[in-house]
């Protein structure tokens, strides 16, 4: 006997697609021309590839991601080489996450087309709440993986004009272990999972506002003609920056960017979250973490330089204790092994034969 499977009403989703789409309208709203956009959205990628990896069995430090994509070593954790090793598959599973949303290969935009045409149909048929989310089941249902349409969905919003740019909300929660299958129960679900995420990023935006102002109001006693509260802007658009990039967004020199910096570094404004002395990286003092999760530079000793050590010609290897000329050591003589007595034992067992086959 076939059961037929029970597809999803009007009255199963039109609660959640309306809760969605105006959590979605809301972040539309506050994001568009925001000055803190391209922050918050550095942030919220971030957050959705650990998502998204958490989702799929990797659990990753986000600020370690941060670290890879901004160029700097990660501190990587691990009592033994087994855990650390895990710990860099699962650092490269997110970074693999984030490419789908934000910085997609040759070939993940070949299979996002070919998600986007799959979808194209259902959503023009249902729109595009709706319509993507039977798509993303029938996608699942036919044994293909989740990134490629997680990052078609990223495209998706901006394509329809949901969004005004690739806003990482994905509803990656809705597959969660537990979670039912079944249409009518599902569909709800990952439509609320957008709907969070949505929510979540405008938090994000609240928090980002508030140290941006923090930062501002104490950077503000200055000359008039200062330009320590606009570099606070510049710093506060960025997830992190350089001295050169603030000077040039500033019309200055690289040097007076660095006393702006090293000013705003001492009052407690700004971290430096690349742990060096040269070509250092700078943020407002919420991404005090990200510093915490590089690897600081190794030690170098003073008045050494680069590569091996020179050997010394007036070195005596005779005065090392424990150590003799290269005289001293001589070469071990040639093992030569003897079979005279295997040989004796294999004639005798031949006479034996040759006596007992007579």
């Amino acid at each position: 006997m076939r059961i037929e499977r029970l597809t999803a009403r009007p009255d199963d989703v039109a609660s959640a697609l309306t809760r969605t789409a105006l959590a979605f309208g809301a972040l539309d709203q506050q994001l568009r021309r925001h000055p803190l956009r391209e922050a918050v959205l550095f942030r919220a990628r971030l957050e959705a590839a650990r998502q998204c990896a958490a989702v799929d069995g990797f659990l990753i430090d986000p600020w370690q991601l941060a670290a890879s994509l901004e160029g700097l070593r990660p501190h990587i954790r691990g009592q033994d080489v087994y855990e650390r090793g895990s710990e860099v598959d699962a650092l490269r599973y997110a970074f693999e996450q984030y490419q789908w949303l934000a910085r997609a290969s040759a070939s993940q935009e070949d299979r996002i087309a070919e998600v986007l045409s799959r979808a194209a149909l259902p959503v023009g048929r249902l729109g595009v709440l709706w319509g993507s989310a039977l798509a993303f089941r029938e996608w699942i249902e036919g044994g293909e993986e989740r990134a490629p349409f997680r990052g078609a969905l990223v495209r998706l919003w901006q394509k329809e004009g949901v969004f005004g740019g690739l806003y990482p909300v994905t509803g990656a929660a809705a597959f969660r272990t537990g979670s039912s299958w079944d249409e009518r129960r599902w569909l709800p679900t990952w439509l609320g999972a957008l709907e969070r995420e949505a929510a979540g990023i405008r938090d994000m935006v609240h928090t980002l506002e508030r140290s941006w102002r923090n930062a501002r109001a104490q950077a503000g006693d200055q000359r008039r003609n200062s330009k320590a509260a606009l570099a606070i802007d510049i710093i506060a658009a960025h997830p992190v920056i350089s001295a050169s990039t603030l000077a040039a967004r500033l019309s200055v020199s690289v040097q007076a960017a660095c006393v702006l910096l090293e000013r705003f570094g001492e009052r407690g404004l700004v971290v430096d979250v690349t742990r060096r002395s040269a070509r250092r990286l700078f943020a407002l003092k919420d991404l005090a973490p990200l510093r915490d999760t590089v690897q600081p530079r190794a030690q170098v000793m003073s008045g050494r330089r680069r590569g091996r050590p020179r050997a010394s010609a007036d070195t005596d290897d005779s005065s090392i204790e424990g150590k003799g000329t290269v005289h001293d050591f001589m070469p071990v003589e040639q093992w030569a092994p003897d079979y005279s007595e295997l040989e004796a034992a294999i004639t005798e067992i031949d006479c034996l034969m040759t006596k007992i086959c007579l």
